[in-house]
């Protein structure tokens, strides 16, 4: 048995190859932006003791507090990568010791000494004894004698009533602020001064009663009522005052709490407006600098899935916006310039590139907002050009994005702590139980509220950016925020359909695949939330590994940056998943909205015709007209090619040129059928006469390309010579002659797209120029033959290949006449700006 591998099969694998590895160049400085900060996994070594909470808390003598302290341990600053900046990370299984000051104090700690958890908690309960006032606390790690220590105190004989509580802006508190006074047997002191003082806060807020003397109850009672407008939280400074010093303390801190609705509504959309605008104003500064080159690009990747997912999550990255490449597909699409299935992998690149926007926003860029805005705006106001007005736009909309980041956080942080919000965003609260397993309904739930929130936004990197908001300011945590950001996937599909409205069938397909595709994926992805992976979600697990920091700690590492690594991972895979079968989603979708359009495809043509426009021949005629200047505009790049591998004796684009002299007739075949159809319906006399005109520069245009495959074979005699191609001499006369047929051919793609007569003019003279170009060649190279500098074998080669640049020149005068006839006869040239610029390449120097 004999193992055969055809060609076909080693080019596949090339491909394959080839393909993987673009995959995995292009995925890597998004992996990058993933993993910045990446730190070791766990620090053992202390460096720095905090009291995270409970400090300050008062208690009755011989009670224990009512919260437990929380001690976190740190270590010392480590470098990340990608230059981030330095953190420090939570210190593991180490020994803490709490210890009271004054041992006659009768205070303790339970348990006094421990060792901290995963996140670089210690956690004790104080039990205080009989003496009044201040009781200090020593916090140390007694395996680590260099780690400074670090002091706390709690206040024994006081019990406060009605802390923590939150009001509308302008309203009073529902209750009475109070402070008990006790003695050391907890029996309430009568007619002890209480000073209260507003620290903090909108100085417009208001206490009934500053300096109140305690009644039998040991109470002293005050009212408080907060400033018009102010949202945030006021800190109210209660000091007793004891002449008879049986009780000295230090001042007592009572919060209270209020809420502008107006203003904190205004701010949180005012914030996310900004970032909006700011996102908008990037991606189309981006879009004016890099001009049609993205369109270029797009059209440049698109030979298959791979290439097209790829040039998708370029171009999105590029321009920060998945709205306007879908916008952009959809676009080519209904111009017949993409494919179905195309398209399709254009959109799954666009779902990763439109994640670098949040990857951004999850870095603490905010310091860089207000000198960007600054920036901009001088580029913006100074410079003249379209593309440096272009830049500045984008640097405005950068800092405009992190300014409208930063105050959407600024809102929401003040309001973190509120017991209105966070029983409202309890409602969906997906912290999984203790199985590890999250509730339903919940998940649901925050589904259809990150759905809900794109659709009408219109843009998820901006409700991607509003989740990241939420999760830093500790409103929503990490189990919430990916349910979140799933149906905020979902949503953004909103922007296809209204984008696909009022076109073709294939374009809505295009529109249907995208919301499939995102469908499929969380539905796949909700089931993975009830996967455990050490009792938390298997997803949100893997997530936390790749991402710097801790999110399940006590205090959540990073969350942001986690949330944003959720929204990228979940769309690689999303693109790993649905890649594979995109010829399957094109067919379902098909299936559910079944094309109108006969003769779908052209994959590997140089034009498709809309076979709609045949019952308007004005519209019909200008597809044609814009067919016939992409195969002219082939049929040059043909043969420069051509011209190229002659001069270098070089045949390794044998394949290449061959497929593009096939693509040239197949577009000659195609527009000559178009045309023929067009006859059948009712046209205007000029209509009819412009029909014969259109044909007559097809068959030209198509003979240029045989006139480049006549030229690429004389590549073949040449190879035989053993002192190499051309001389200098003849080489310099062929790129002078070739260098006035690719100036003849660009003043001629440029009248037609223009209709420009002077340049359809000068291109009939330029042809003229050529055939005596050529009849001074031929003399010069007699000259050379008598002379013995040429070789009679190239002598041939080089009469050949003038007489076939000559009738290269004769066929584009030929267009160029026949152009005059059809401006004559009034037809509309309207042609796409892609198909304004020749693009004919010029042939490499011969070396």
């Amino acid at each position: 048995m004999h193992l055969t591998i055809t060609r076909f099969e080693v080019w596949c694998a090339r491909v394959g190859a080839a393909c993987r590895r673009g995959l995995a160049l292009a995925l890597m400085p998004l992996l990058l932006l993933m993993l910045a900060g990446c730190l070791p996994g766990e620090e053992r070594v202390p460096s720095v003791i905090s009291v995270r909470s409970g400090a300050g808390q008062t208690a009755l003598p011989g009670a224990a507090c009512e919260q437990k302290v929380v001690i976190e341990v740190f270590g010392p600053p480590r470098h990340s990568h990608l230059g981030a900046p330095s953190q420090r990370r939570p210190a593991t299984d180490v020994r803490v010791q709490i210890e009271p000051v004054y041992s006659d104090s009768g205070a303790t700690a339970e348990p006094a000494i421990g060792s901290t958890d995963k996140g670089g908690i210690f956690r004790a309960t104080l039990c205080l004894g009989r003496a009044l006032g201040d009781q200090y606390f020593k916090v140390t790690c007694p395996d680590f004698s260099e780690v400074k220590p670090v002091f706390f105190h709690v206040v024994n004989g006081l019990q406060l009533i009605g802390n923590n509580q939150e009001t509308l802006a302008g309203d009073e508190l529902p209750a009475p602020i109070q402070l008990r006074v006790v003695d050391e047997d907890q029996r309430p002191l009568a007619n002890v001064p209480v000073f209260f003082t507003r620290t903090s806060g909108s100085p417009k807020a208001k206490l009934s009663a500053r300096r109140v003397m305690t009644n039998a109850d040991g109470l002293a009672t005050t009212m408080f009522e907060s400033a018009e407008g102010y949202t945030g939280k006021y800190e109210i400074l209660a000091e007793v005052g004891d002449n008879h010093s049986a009780f000295r303390s230090r001042g007592v801190v009572i919060q209270a709490m209020a809420i502008s609705r107006v203003n904190i509504v205004i701010g949180v959309l005012g914030g996310l407006g900004i970032f909006i605008f700011g996102m908008m104003l990037m991606s189309d500064g981006l879009q004016q600098f890099a001009g049609d080159r993205l369109k270029g690009l797009l059209q440049l990747f698109t030979g298959n899935r791979f290439f097209a997912m790829l040039a998708g999550m370029v171009v999105t990255s590029l321009i920060q916006s998945s709205s306007a490449c879908t916008v952009m597909v959809v676009g080519f699409v209904n111009a017949s310039l993409l494919n179905l299935t195309q398209a399709i992998g254009v959109i799954l690149g666009a779902s990763i590139g439109t994640t670098i926007t949040a990857q951004m926003v999850s870095f603490k860029l905010d310091g860089l907002a207000l000198p960007a805005i600054s920036i901009g705006v001088i580029f913006v106001l100074v410079a003249k050009k379209s593309q440096m007005r272009g830049v500045g736009n984008a640097i405005l909309g950068f800092g405009l994005l992190f300014y409208g980041m930063t105050l959407m956080s600024k809102e929401l942080k003040a309001i973190a702590d509120f017991p209105t919000f966070v029983s409202f965003f309890r409602m969906f609260d997906c912290t999984p139980d203790a199985a590890g397993y999250p509730p339903f309904m919940a998940v649901l739930g925050a589904i259809a509220v990150g759905t809900v929130m794109t659709m009408v936004v219109q843009s998820s990197s901006a409700t991607v950016g509003l989740a990241i908001a939420l999760a830093d300011s500790g409103l929503i945590n990490f189990y919430t925020a990916v349910p979140l950001i799933l149906g905020d996937n979902i949503g953004t599909t909103i922007t296809g359909f209204l984008a696909a409205i009022n076109t073709n069938r294939t374009a809505m397909q295009t529109a249907l695949a995208a919301t499939i595709t995102k469908l499929l994926g969380v539905f796949i992805m909700v089931p993975l939330l009830y996967v455990p992976w050490e009792k938390v979600p298997c997803f949100l697990q893997l997530v936390n590994t790749i991402t710097s920091g801790d999110v399940f700690s006590e205090t959540p590492e990073n969350i942001g940056r986690h949330v944003a690594a959720a929204h990228s991972l979940f769309n690689i895979c999303n693109v790993i998943m649905f890649l594979p079968f995109v010829n399957a989603i094109a067919a379902a979708v098909r299936f559910v909205l079944p094309a109108k359009v006969a003769g779908e495809g052209g994959e590997g043509r140089i034009c498709y015709l809309e076979p709609h426009l045949l019952n308007t021949p004005s519209a019909a005629l200008n597809q044609v007209l814009f067919a016939l200047i992409s195969m002219t505009r082939e049929a040059m790049t043909l043969s420069q090619k051509a011209i190229n591998a002659v001069l270098h004796c070089d045949k390794s684009e044998a394949e290449q040129v061959r497929a593009m002299e096939n693509r040239v007739d197949d577009a000659q075949r195609d527009i000559i059928d178009y045309l023929v159809k067009l006859t059948r319906r009712t046209l205007s006399e000029r209509q009819s006469a412009t029909i014969p005109v259109f044909m007559h520069c097809v068959n030209d245009v198509e003979r240029i390309g045989d006139r480049a495959i006549n030229i690429f074979d004389l590549t073949e005699p040449l190879a035989l010579q053993n002192d190499g191609p051309f001389s200098e001499w003849a080489v310099n006369e062929i790129t002078e002659i070739n260098e006035h047929i690719r100036k003849l051919a660009d003043l001629l793609i440029e009248g037609m797209t223009k209709n420009d007569e002077g340049a359809i003019t000068k291109v009939v003279q330029l042809e003229a120029e050529v055939k005596m170009m050529t009849s001074r060649f031929e003399r010069n190279h007699e000259a050379r033959l008598n002379s013995k500098a040429c070789t009679v074998e190239k002598g041939v080669v080089y009469d050949e290949m003038l007489a076939n640049l000559e009738r290269i020149a004769a066929h584009l005068s030929n267009v160029a006449q026949r152009a005059k006839d059809m401006l004559l006869h009034h037809v509309d040239f309207k042609v796409p700006v892609a198909a304004t610029a020749t693009g004919i390449p010029q042939p490499a120097a011969s070396k």
